[in-house]
């Protein structure tokens, strides 16, 4: 059989490329530090690699998700801590302007500052992120959470809807608070109604103790029935006391002493009895009091001056939620007027610092909140982040390449390409004419 040049020019190139390829290959596994480059070099492994590095990919997603989260979340936690530093300094103010040395010049001044503060205050509750999105005003971000009307009040114009962000392939998270919850549904002061409906007194009422009157409120009012709502409060002698009426002349006309006779109880101090019921007549209270001195019934308080007999109608009045700046006002705008009373004074005092209180617990509440969502993601932020890590790790160990071995086998490859040269330099000078 003749060997021509052709066949042993190709054979030896082929071998030659062949073994080329070879150390090309082992060299990039070097290289790179790992032991498949392509899928045909480990299918099995190389599908476990893709589905590690597609895990990792969207972990990552979801980690950007939770910065926005987080961005948004601290934005509001900053609103919310100014939001109650502002609230501390107005009750303060409250409280100052409460002091009776102070003129009305002064109470004026303190009025003015307050009033500044609102302003502060109204600007926050239209608080926007750096996008321009108003934090508080629901899902429609681009319109303003509160306005004020010609009023001068101010309502609420947002939604209660609320913007979540996905942090986990089961997780997502509330990232928005609504500004109706925090500022707007804040409970005023409870209180009550009071008449005469019998007899010849003067009646003084007033809120003497703001917690009981909420208790008594929280477990007796009812929404739904005004008329169990009504209260009836009566005043009698005591027992064996009260006016004769044989006592009284009946034929010597003396009226004087009749009269005199019968106002002796419209004295300050004289003691007397008292009763309330309920709508269905049922007594819910009773005891003895001194006349011109307050009756205390579940936070409330009556006083009666006048002869004993007398019935007063108490009805509890409906509660109601108002945004805590018009409370403010209100209040404000009371203590600015030089016309009112001591007693409208006080009771605008107290309803500044009642509503105050409770838009702080209101705002506590809603830093909590934002505190735990806070919390929940900085520990998705580390699950992912180890998760991330394993299935690093993971990934390197699938494709792993042993250096030691790798190395020998590129030497052995190199040694087996220098053969294939070697081999081709000789068969390239094999010659049917040669002689030996």
């Amino acid at each position: 059989m003749r060997v021509t040049n052709n066949l042993i020019y190709g054979q030896a190139s082929k071998s030659i490329g062949q073994a080329n390829e070879k150390i090309l290959d082992i060299q990039g596994k070097i290289g790179a530090q790992t032991n498949i480059l392509k899928p045909s070099d480990d299918p099995v492994g190389a599908s476990q690699i893709l589905l590690y590095d597609a895990k990792n990919q969207t972990l990552k997603q979801y980690d950007e998700a939770m910065k926005m989260a987080t961005g948004s979340l601290d934005y509001q936690e900053v609103a919310l801590d100014s939001m109650n530093d502002f609230l501390d300094t107005a009750r303060t103010l409250f409280i100052q302007a409460q002091n009776d040395i102070n003129t009305q010049a002064d109470v004026n001044a303190i009025a003015h500052e307050i009033s500044l503060i609102t302003e502060s205050m109204a600007d926050l509750m239209n608080s926007k992120s750096a996008d321009g999105s108003y934090i508080f005003a629901g899902t429609d971000t681009q319109s303003p959470a509160f306005v004020m009307g010609s009023d001068g009040r101010y309502r609420w114009s947002g939604n209660e809807g609320q913007k979540y962000a996905q942090i986990s392939e089961e997780l997502r998270i509330p990232v928005t608070n609504s500004g109706k919850n925090l500022f707007q549904d804040i409970w005023t002061n409870r209180t009550f109604n009071a008449k005469i409906i019998e007899g010849n007194v003067l009646l003084t009422d007033k809120i003497q103790d703001q917690a009981d009157l909420d208790a008594f409120m929280a477990k007796s009012y009812d929404p739904e029935q005004p008329e169990l709502n009504k209260y009836h409060l009566t005043t009698s002698y005591p027992e064996g006391e009260g006016p004769d009426p044989d006592a009284k002349s009946q034929d010597n006309g003396d009226k004087a002493s009749d009269e005199k006779l019968d106002n002796y109880h419209l004295f300050t101090g004289m003691p007397a009895n008292y009763v309330v019921t309920n709508s269905k007549g049922e007594e819910v209270d009773s005891g003895s009091y001194t006349i011109g001195k307050p009756i205390v019934f579940s936070g409330m308080s009556f006083i009666l001056q006048g002869e004993p007999g007398a019935s007063v109608e108490v009805t509890l009045q409906k509660p109601e939620k108002d945004n805590v700046l018009n409370q403010i006002k209100d209040s404000l705008a009371i203590l600015t007027d030089v016309n009112t009373t001591y007693e409208e004074r006080e009771a605008a005092f107290f309803s500044a610092t009642f509503s105050i209180n409770n838009a702080q617990q209101r705002i506590g509440e809603g830093r909590s909140e934002i505190g735990a969502r806070l919390n929940m993601i900085r520990d998705r932020e580390d699950f992912s982040s180890a998760n991330q890590l394993s299935n690093t790790v993971a990934q390197s160990r699938e494709g792993e390449l042993d250096m030691g071995a790798a190395a020998t086998e590129l030497s052995m490859k190199e040694s087996a390409l220098n053969a294939s040269q070697k081999v081709f330099s000789r068969m390239s000078n094999l010659s049917l004419f040669n002689q030996m």
